[in-house]
Parts: structure tokens; sequence; C-alpha cells
């Protein structure tokens, strides 16, 4: 098939279940949804004022059990071409589905009051927060379980630091697995705290159609109440269109979350590189050199975590600015939302597929540490003067400055220094990690906290889209 983007043939069995979750199709779908929950809505509230018959229980449920169809898909298209418009289409389309369940009585009542975009920008939060937190949140959840078990595992493991990729003050594996986890943890966090928005407000966000439907009724709190019961919070004041500020919010998260997982896969594959680990996958090698095995997950991963990043963040800069009280040059632009995620969907699964078959090579690790004695320069120089040497660190920079030294080489700088201290006599590189383990373990406790919490958040949302029924029709 001629597929234009890679996600739809190379990359498609993988993504199977989460393309039906955010394609054109889908958020056709959502938007028929949200124009059924919002007749529900629109007759309940007349019929209190004694403006229609209200609906019995078992006309309810014909309502409510309305479900979208692969033929209402192409009936759907039919009509738009005709109309040229597609929300207009999703109401006629709807008109037809309530004739057929014997409700002809309320179609007067579809779309009363709404404008398009009141339709959109609901049904688009529920495609989001469906891409967000029944498929990204998972693999996310997963990559954060991975890093715990693994610097739980290696939390004591000596290794060689390295800045501006020189040899540096040692650290532990575990460690520099925490730093990651512990940024992971930052933005998960900070994701799930973000409430997206959501307005009925009409065609300039002032309401004015809805007292020509009815006086009697305060629809500011009623429509308010009903996105509410959708899973967002009313935005206060809009015009045609909601204030992009929440959603700019998420997707600048996950496109930054992106971008620190980005340094954890570049710095896996720098480990790989020192023979420090050893990455499994896929054994795709050169075409010439028949020797090698390339980290190919590795950098795929990075690959599609840099890709993901940028669409998100480019969609978020654009979507910040509207023409007065409406233009659509973000129309196009968010139905990239999707694919934006899914990009970062396949970073974080093979990042995580990595990482939980990745070979850990001590001996390397101990054998590059042991042969780095140098890096004790910081070691001894603050020792010293801390004993009252005053020139410590000056003594210390004309003997260890371009060294690369021994254990011998070691015990000899300290003999020219005269030193006698018991402390740096009986230190080595695997003993100089500070307090590497206890941040290791601490972070490991905020690690577990946190995936607690999110799963919670995780399982909330989910439900609360089953619902409503956007899920698991």
């Amino acid at each position: 098939m001629d597929y234009i983007s890679p996600l739809d043939d190379r990359y498609y069995e993988e993504l199977r279940d989460y393309a039906a979750a955010v394609s054109e199709k889908a958020f056709v779908k959502y938007r028929l949804r949200i124009e059924i929950l919002y007749l529900n809505f629109v007759v309940d509230a007349l019929s209190r004022v004694g403006l229609v018959k209200p609906l019995t229980k078992e006309e309810k449920e014909r309502l409510l059990s309305l479900r979208f169809s692969d033929d209402d898909y192409e009936r759907f298209k039919e009509i738009e071409g005709k109309l040229g418009h597609d929300v207009k289409a999703i109401e006629y389309l709807l008109r037809e589905k309530l004739g057929s369940v014997d409700l002809g009585r309320i179609t007067h009542l579809t779309h009363i009051g709404l404008t398009s975009e009141d339709v959109n920008n609901l049904a688009l939060g529920i495609l989001v927060r469906i891409a967000t937190y029944n498929y990204l949140m998972p693999e996310l959840t997963n990559l954060l379980s991975t890093l715990v078990t693994l610097m739980e595992r290696y939390a004591s493991l000596p290794m060689l630091g390295r800045t501006h990729g020189q040899p540096a003050t040692p650290t532990t594996l575990g460690k520099e697995i925490a730093y990651h986890a512990c940024r992971l943890t930052y933005w998960l966090s900070m994701t799930t705290d973000i409430k997206l928005q959501g307005k009925v407000s009409g065609a300039t966000g002032s309401m004015a159609s809805f007292p020509m439907i009815s006086r009697d009724i305060d629809w500011p709190q009623e429509l308010n109440k009903f996105v509410r019961e959708l899973g967002f919070e009313p935005a206060l004041v809009t015009t045609q269109i909601l204030p992009p500020d929440t959603l700019t919010q998420l997707l600048t998260s996950i496109g930054l979350m992106s971008q620190s997982l980005i340094n954890l896969a570049q710095d896996l594959w720098i480990y790989n590189m020192l023979g420090y680990v050893h990455v499994h996958g896929r054994p795709i090698g050169s075409s010439t050199m028949p020797h090698k095995v390339n980290p190919v997950d590795l950098e795929n991963a990075e690959g599609n975590l840099k890709l993901g990043s940028s669409i998100l963040m480019e969609i978020s800069r654009h979507i910040q600015v509207s023409r007065l009280q409406r233009d659509l040059s973000d129309s196009t632009i968010k139905r990239n939302i999707g694919l934006g995620i899914a990009h970062v969907i396949l970073g974080v699964r093979r990042l995580n597929a990595v990482l939980s078959s990745i070979d850990v090579d001590d001996d390397a690790i101990s054998k590059d540490l042991n042969e780095h004695w140098e890096v004790l320069s910081e070691a001894v120089q603050v020792r010293l003067r801390a004993l009252g040497m005053a020139d410590a660190y000056e003594r210390a920079l004309a003997i260890f400055r371009r060294s690369r030294m021994g254990i011998e080489d070691y015990e000899r700088v300290l003999d020219e220094l005269g030193v006698n201290d018991d402390v740096l006599r009986g230190l080595s590189p695997g003993k100089y990690i500070g307090y590497a383990r206890d941040l290791t373990m601490n972070c490991l406790s905020q690690c577990k906290y946190t995936l607690e919490i999110i799963r919670a958040k995780m399982s909330n949302e989910v439900n609360t889209l089953k619902s409503l029924e956007f899920l698991g029709q």
C-alpha cells in the first residue's frame, strides 16, 4: 500500500490498537458520542422547565446505547462530502440514527445552541486523554518499573564517573540510573497533574444562543456541570475556541519528558560503547562488516523520541495563538497530536525493551574504574585541606593533572605529599562513592510511591472514559 507515514506501514502492527483510538474515524466517533451525551443533557434540562417531554427510562437507554460503526463512518463521509462541514455532518448522522430507534421527536434538539468548536474541543480532549492515559502512561510506568529494578540491583556497583567525557569522581551505576528515574518521576507527576479544560460556550464564547432556548435555565451553571461530568475543568472565559493553555501544558510536558528520555537513551548508548553494558534486541548488524551488532532498538528509541517531542512541542507553540474569536489554522495542526504521541510511545517502548534485557558487565566497569586512580585527586585535596594544608589543591593539581594512575602511582603521590592519613591510605576508586547508594535508595522510595499515585490516576481516568463509553465500545 502507498502509505505516507511509517506509522501506517512499518510500525502499524505495534500501534494497531492505538491507531484505532486516535484516528480520524475515532475523532468522528468521539464527536458523535459528545453530541449524544449533550442531547441527553439538553432534553433533561428542558424537560425540567416544561419545554419538552422527558425521556422515559427506555428511551434514554436507546439514546445512550447508540453506537458508531464502520457503516456510520462511510455515511458520515458521504454527508460531509455534500455539506462541506464535518460537525454538521455528524449532527445529520445523529438525526438519522435517532430516527432508526424511534426517537424522532427529539431530533430538532440535536446540536442546539452549540458551535462546532464546542463539540470539537471536548472530543479532542477525550482523544488526548485516551492517548495519554490508556496508551502512553502504561508504557511510561512500565519503563519506570524497569528503572526501579535496575537501580535497586546496582545501587552499590561502583563505576567511573565522566564529566565532559573525561574520567571523574566515581559514582554507582544504580545512582546514575536513579538520576534518570527521578527525572521521569518528575515528568510523570507534572503530566498527570494537568487537568484539561473544556467548554460549551457558543459561537464567540458568550453563550448568546442559550437564553434563546430558555430563559428559565441557569445555562452557565448547567453547561459547566456538563463539562465537568465529561472529566474536564470548565474554562472560565473563552472565545469560540477553548483557551489552549492546558492542552499546551500537557503536550509540552510530554515533549519535555521525551527530551529527558533521549538523555537516558544517549547515556545508555555511551555505556554500551564503553562496554559497561551489553544491549540486546534485534540482531541487526552491518551490511558490510559481519562482526557488528548495532544497538538498533536504542537508536530507534532516540529517533522516535526526538520526532515525537518535536511534533508535540511545535503543536504546543502554534496553538497558543488564534486570531480574534477564531481562525482555523490550528485545526489541521491538532489532528497531528495522535501522531506525535505515537512516536513517543514507540520510543518509550523501545527504550524499555532495551533496559529490560540489558546485561551489565561488572568486570568491565570495575576494570575501567581501577585504571583511573587519578580520580581520587578530589578526595586527596579536600581531605588535606580539611586537615589544615592550605595549598593542598595547588599541590595536588601539579601532581595529578593529565596523569593516568594505578594504585602504585596513587601511593607514590601520597608519599610525595607526605600523607600518613589512614582515610586516604585506605581509599580506592571503588570506595570513593560518597552517598551514592543512599541517594539511590531515596530515589527508589520516591519512584515506588509515584508509581502508586500515577497508576491510581490512570485507573481513575480510564474508568471515567469507560463510564462515558468513550472506551470499551
